[in-house]
């Protein structure tokens, strides 16, 4: 009977050849061909509450307190990705006025408030005097920028009026050729920002009308000084307005003008505008290429 229970204990109460309690060998180890788990598998992030230590390397830069705490370090001797503290991502990387227009879109080519251009333009002139007509006027001006702020300036014009606009006495009006030369140099600033600039441009302008069984034909040699506004509002639109002042005395000695660019290419603009003076009046569209 002794015998019995002994044997059944041995066979039941604990394995062969072990300790109760103690796992056998091998047991808890990873299979054969699998190593051993990452750092932290299973378990928290190596990092989960504190910023990676600073010893790290010496050259890099703690990242700020708002950075993911979960984050990996950098490896030893990289450039820490994180910005230093002081410096902004968003303001170093937003462009400056005057690099976009209106339409939050980059600017192409020189800015329309430019001193290297050349304008053709056509130009109905209409003079006050009654024994004259209308004349259809065609001319170019040449800009060419020097050392800043000065440019120099040529134009010429050359126009024609014929007779049958309506009568004076009972007489037709005249016909007569007009032509203009002019040549000066200016100056400019920008005023309170950089869409607004003031130029003051003075030279000198000879100016001709030769008028058929007419007594007002003359040549008239002046000197004139012209101060001016060119108002930049749109990057495709520039508004401009000027007063000349001459010592002229068989033409205009006075003239208001005004002018408005239109951007149609990088380069190119179209131009619409008016002249008002004390002998004449005159109507104008001119096409300009900056370089």
């Amino acid at each position: 009977m002794s015998l019995g229970v002994a044997m059944c204990h041995s066979a039941w109460g604990q394995p062969s050849g072990g300790v109760m309690g103690v796992p056998p060998p091998g047991y808890g180890t990873a299979p054969s061909g699998y190593g051993p788990p990452p750092p932290g598998y299973g378990g928290v992030p190596a990092y989960p509450n504190s910023l990676p230590p600073s010893s790290v390397s010496a050259g890099v830069t703690p990242p700020p307190p708002s950075a993911d705490p979960y984050a990996s370090a950098p490896m030893p001797g990289q450039t820490s990705p994180y910005t230093p503290q002081g410096v902004s991502n968003y303001a170093s990387s937003q462009p400056t006025s005057a690099n976009y227009g209106g339409y939050g879109a980059p600017r192409s080519g020189p800015n329309m408030v430019n001193f290297n251009n050349i304008e053709a333009y056509y130009r109905y002139l209409a003079p006050k005097h009654g024994d004259l007509s209308g004349a259809n006027t065609i001319g170019a001006t040449l800009t060419v920028a020097l050392f800043n702020p000065l440019y120099l300036k040529f134009g010429a014009s050359w126009g024609s009026g014929s007779g049958g606009g309506g009568t004076v006495a009972g007489a037709t009006k005249a016909n007569y050729d007009f032509a203009s030369i002019q040549a000066g140099a200016g100056f400019h600033t920008s005023l309170i920002n950089e869409k607004l600039t003031f130029v003051a441009e003075a030279g000198i302008i000879y100016a001709s009308l030769k008028a058929k069984d007419s007594s007002v034909s003359f040549s008239d040699g002046s000197i004139y000084v012209r101060p001016a506004l060119r108002y930049t509002p749109l990057d495709w639109l520039e508004l401009q307005g000027g007063v000349t002042v001459s010592s002229a005395d068989r033409y205009d000695s006075k003239m208001i003008d005004f002018t408005a660019y239109f951007r149609l290419l990088p380069m190119f603009d179209v131009g619409v505008g008016a002249d008002f003076g004390d002998t004449t009046r005159a109507f104008r569209t001119a096409l300009r290429l900056r370089w």
